[in-house]
């Protein structure tokens, strides 16, 4: 049997315990017993709203993996990720850096995007923190005539043994603590034999001690939902599956919408849960970053919760939280008379996806980013997560 089942939230600037009482549909009263006699709120204060009854359900999983991507900046209103790192490792079980890809020109072989220099000093930072380092590998890299879903097919296909080799070999020149796979593309045929690649190397990996994340495609809106990836089958072999529940709506379509729905979120996630996925192997993907679009024009512009904030006291932008997305929005119109729309995440909102993760008694979470986020989440992900493996 499971103990009681607390919920915690963050309170958000301008909150009252009369506003969070009718939002949670509690009392005053009620939220004042919960909270020790707490009479009055302040931005960021962590409280709990709520209590259910111990509940029959399998084993409480011991401990949280809590993963973040690692990039460096991405242009100024996307900063790096080593400030957040070195603030927020307590929280931190492992640290991905986004820095190798498969080598188009060199099938098998691995493509570095930074100097043997920064890959030491970011795995010995790690190392100090206690915190474990991935080598995530992508296949983003760019070559004329080819598609990155051509590029891993070969690889499985063709040069399969060539790519392990080099992918231990990198390993163990810098002392990763495993490997982080993210090919985002993959060809329908292709979805048996990824199966069986990840299978093979997850066997060579766990011989040397190593830890295995796998990241898949996760959108509830495609039929069938894992058309790209055999989610069952990747969770038996890798240690967990990173369910990447972001871009619902991506920077390349006209429409704004938001980053992560908590309804789309949550139907992806019971679709994984239904196909027989073990719930200790899922790590639910979160955001910390939003879309900037200019209404009437295709695309947007990824922006860090810091250039939300920059761009909401330039313009006098209002920021909404939806009803029904659980997500913050703002809206603002440009120097140029333009309008736009701007979707994001704030710790109200990335609390409510923590949630998922307690009540379907998830394995942990993927973040994509560090150094994008709204820093008052870290106090849900402490609240909500710990105990953090």
């Amino acid at each position: 049997m499971e103990g009681s089942r607390l919920t915690y939230v963050v309170v958000q600037q301008g909150e009252t315990l009369a506003e969070l009482s009718e939002r949670y549909r509690t009392s005053i009263e009620e939220l004042a017993r919960l909270n020790g006699g707490l009479r009055q709120v302040e931005s960021g204060d962590v409280i709990k709203v709520g209590e259910e009854a111990p509940q029959f359900r399998e084993p409480r999983v011991p401990t949280r993996h809590v993963l973040g991507f690692y990039t460096g900046p991405m242009g100024a209103a996307m900063p790096g990720s080593a400030a957040s790192f070195e603030r927020h490792a307590r929280l931190l079980s492992s640290v991905a850096p986004y820095w190798f890809d498969l080598d188009r020109k060199a099938l098998g072989q691995i493509k570095p995007r930074v100097s043997p220099t920064i890959i030491l000093e970011l795995v010995e930072s790690a190392r100090r923190r206690g915190v474990k380092i991935l080598a995530s590998i992508h296949n983003t890299d760019q070559a004329a005539g080819t598609t990155a879903a051509d590029t891993l097919s070969a690889v499985m296909r063709s040069h399969r043994n060539t790519f392990y080799r080099n992918l231990f070999s990198l390993i163990n020149e810098y002392q990763f603590d495993g490997v982080n796979l993210d090919f985002e593309q993959l060809r329908d045929e292709d979805r048996a034999l990824y199966t069986e690649f990840v299978r093979e190397l997850s066997e060579r990996a766990h011989s040397q001690g190593k830890l295995v994340t796998v990241d898949v495609l996760g959108d509830a809106r495609k039929v069938p939902y894992s058309v790209d990836f055999d989610y069952p089958g990747l969770a038996q072999s890798a240690d967990y599956l990173g369910i990447m529940t972001y871009d619902q709506y991506k920077p390349t379509e006209a429409a704004p919408g938001p980053v992560a729905a908590l309804p789309w979120v949550r139907d992806t996630l019971a679709m994984a849960l239904e196909d027989g996925v073990p719930p200790r192997k899922i790590l639910l993907g979160i955001p910390f970053y939003g879309y900037d679009w200019t209404i009437g024009k295709a695309g947007a512009r990824a922006l860090s919760h810091e250039a939300v904030e920059k761009l909401r006291a330039e313009h006098g932008g209002v920021v909404k939280f939806h009803p029904t997305y659980k997500v913050p929005y703002m809206v603002y119109t440009d120097k140029s008379g333009g309008n736009h729309e701007v979707w994001f995440e704030n710790a109200r909102s990335i609390s409510m996806k923590l949630d998922l993760v307690r009540r379907y008694n998830l394995g942990g979470v993927i973040i994509w980013r560090l150094g994008l986020e709204d820093p008052t989440a870290w106090s849900a992900i402490r609240a909500k997560l710990s105990p953090i493996e």
